[in-house]
């Protein structure tokens, strides 16, 4: 029997509704409580997940259904409520709930709109003042009995627990909030969130699958929410809502290993101990007992996910439930925009040509996992392991090996490197359309314009992140016109036509490698950009270092005089581009093998790192670190070629 006794972590959760309402469309339908005032139009969307789990909503329409993935909840519909904000928001801290404007009305998805049941009454609520919108699915009909009545803000925790009875609580249930008024309310967003619902998931991996265990001998946190009595369900409340569904096909298609995926929901009340406490059961099979390592207080609406590789005994904290286990599951990301953790070393060999991902507003997480065996040809823009990432995108503790890219281009640009073309590059109006969601039919054309500029405002200024990763021995061979080359990456940030989008690398490395820059024509190679760590910088690069050492980049001209002028457009770490403005700095404690004289980098191995290190238990939760100093473990040995690691190295 295996035990794990060193490892917990959350990471938030949240299903999103977008809401909106419109001053501009025409109103239509019976009778409201007065058609002079602003019509609420409600538009519902639900955030797109990679599958559908027990309870966990795959879209609106989901809203009616009362069964949702083959499990009957008899419970549906939204249960709508409206306060003056004034009254919701009362000085006292607790509000007055004791006089809504609308109470517990059940309201139904139709062409993707939150519409009144009720068909005797309009399907629009206008409102006329600044309001709070509170929202519950599923609805519950016993809360429109006067002896349910809402008196103040405590009152609601009671809505969710409509089933009154833990033993047959199938469902999660959801709520949410905004305030908004008749002059915004085309823009406001309302976010549905789980209630009093803890989600854990166990990831198992194995180069064995007969080592991992069948889901009906498995028992997660089984001591959490207990019976009181025995009779009325055997093994804990939460029993029958247990989901042992693996998010993918646990048969690795390509190089990789075995996994399954074991979920659970815990009811969370304080009624009950919510701490999962030190030497609890996380897991419990025959084949293997997993022991949590910390107390934790649960918090609703939170999951904590915990992993393990039984061939290799490795511990690990995936920080997406989109598990990546396999060359296939990997490739499969291009044009996915997912969070996403890899949970072992993968063989990309299999796939001939390589396919660079793209990131849209999404994290990629290797965990520092190998990606060996990884080729990349062809007449890509943006190449390497990734070709872009954009919005509020980032890769972090990537971990590849050898890569050999081969790129001939026949744009005016190209930017390639080991791990990613481009770092938040300029997007594509398709690309902005696409973070803003589905868009309620009807709107006027002003109306629109109005809420996209809203929207908008999450989507420029944006920043994507190269997060502690590393790079080992690439090969870069790029032919074509004024490229930019860089082991790390070839382009770090660019310039939107309405602002700066902002990039930043940091505490990340690559190991040796080999640079070839338009051999072949070097006439190529005018406005062209090749740095050992990144090509062209108009972001920022924190704490990085590269040992390349060969770099054949040679830009051949005639100059005025009619004579043939060779140089060398390579520098030892980067380029610094021209879209920094007030004394912004480009590079900071970074180092290089060659000679660079980019402000911020020092010379190895004379110059040495002094970054802080973390020598605690590894994984941490990594999750929310950006700008974090304490990525490294060891700063190796001045003067030698033993140079810094980071944490997940010492595996």
């Amino acid at each position: 029997m295996k035990k794990i006794s060193e490892y917990s972590i959350y990471i938030c959760f949240l299903l999103s509704v977008v809401v909106f309402s419109c001053t501009d469309d025409k109103v239509t339908g019976g009778a409201a409580p007065s058609e002079d005032g602003a019509p609420l139009i409600l538009s519902v969307g639900f955030e797109s997940y990679a599958s559908t789990r027990l309870a966990e909503l795959p879209d609106p329409d989901a809203m009616n259904d009362t069964d949702i993935n083959g499990t009957t909840y008899e419970m549906n519909h939204v249960g709508l409520y409206l306060y003056y904000t004034d009254d919701y928001k009362a000085s006292n801290g607790v509000g007055d709930l004791s006089k809504p404007y609308v109470r517990n009305m059940e309201c139904k998805i139709v062409d993707n709109r939150l519409v009144p049941v009720d068909t005797l009454q309009s399907e629009y609520i206008y409102i006329y003042d600044e309001m709070t919108v509170v929202a519950f699915y599923p609805y519950n009909p016993e809360m429109s009995d006067p002896e349910n009545y809402f008196n103040v803000k405590a009152d609601e925790e009671n809505y969710p627990i409509t089933s009154r009875d833990y033993a047959e609580q199938y469902y999660i249930p959801y709520r949410a909030e905004l305030e908004t008024n008749p002059t915004i309310a085309y823009a406001a967003q309302l976010w549905f969130y789980p209630k009093q619902t803890v989600k854990f998931e166990i990831v198992l991996v194995s180069d064995d699958p007969s080592l991992l265990p069948e889901e009906a001998d498995v028992k997660i946190v089984p001591n959490m929410d207990p019976v009181d009595n025995d009779a009325m369900l055997v093994g804990g409340r939460r029993e029958k809502w247990v989901d042992h569904v693996n998010t993918l096909n646990p048969v690795p298609v390509s190089s990789g290993s075995y996994v399954k995926q074991y979920v659970a929901y815990v009811w969370k009340n304080d009624t009950f101990d919510n701490e999962l406490k030190r030497g609890e059961l996380l897991l419990e099979s025959d084949l293997i007992t997993l022991f949590a390592s910390d107390d934790v207080e649960l918090q609703e609406q939170y999951v904590y996910r915990y992993g393990y590789n039984l061939t290799n005994g490795e511990i690990f904290i995936p920080t997406s439930s989109y598990l990546i286990h396999d060359a296939t599951s990997l490739q499969g990301l291009a044009g996915v925009d997912n969070n996403s953790y890899q949970v072992c070393d993968i063989d990309v060999s299999s796939i001939s040509s390589w396919q660079p991902l793209s990131l849209l507003n999404a994290t990629f997480d290797g965990g520092g996992h190998k990606v060996e065996g990884l080729t990349v040809n062809g007449s890509h823009s943006s190449a390497g392991l990734f070709g872009q990432i954009k919005g509020n995108s980032a890769i972090r503790n990537v971990n590849l090996i050898e890569p050999q890219i081969t790129i001939n281009s026949t744009a005016d640009s190209c930017s390639v490197g080991g791990l990613c073309g481009t770092v938040n590059g300029r997007m594509t109006e398709a690309e902005k359309e696409s973070l803003l969601g589905s868009l309620p039919e009807g709107l006027s054309e002003v109306v629109r314009q109005e809420l996209i500029k809203e929207l908008l405002l999450d989507i420029v200024n944006s920043t994507s992140r190269v997060i502690a990763s590393r790079v080992e021995d690439p090969v870069i061979t790029v032919n074509g016109k004024s490229p930019r080359v860089g082991t790390i990456c070839g382009s770090n940030g660019d310039k939107d036509q309405e602002d700066n989008y902002y990039a930043t690398i940091s505490d990340t490395y690559s190991l040796g490698g080999v640079l070839r820059v338009n051999e072949a024509d070097p006439t190529l190679n005018e406005g062209a950009y090749v740095g050992g760590f990144c090509g062209l910088n108009n972001g920022k690069i924190i704490r990085g270092y590269v040992t390349i050492d060969d770099m054949n980049t040679p830009y051949v001209t005639i100059n005025a005089s009619g004579e043939t002028v060779t140089d060398d457009l390579s520098t030892g770490f980067t380029h610094t581009g021209n879209l920094f403005t007030g004394g912004e700095i480009a590079v900071t404690d970074s180092y290089s093998v060659l000679p660079d004289s980019t402000s911020g980098v020092q010379q190895l191995p004379a110059s040495w790192p002094s970054w802080s290190t973390y020598t605690g238990i590894w994984p941490v939760n990594t999750s929310g670190w950006t700008d974090s100093n304490t990525f490294w473990y060891d700063l190796g040995i001045q003067g030698t070629e033993n140079y810094p690691i980071l944490q997940w190295e010492r595996r």
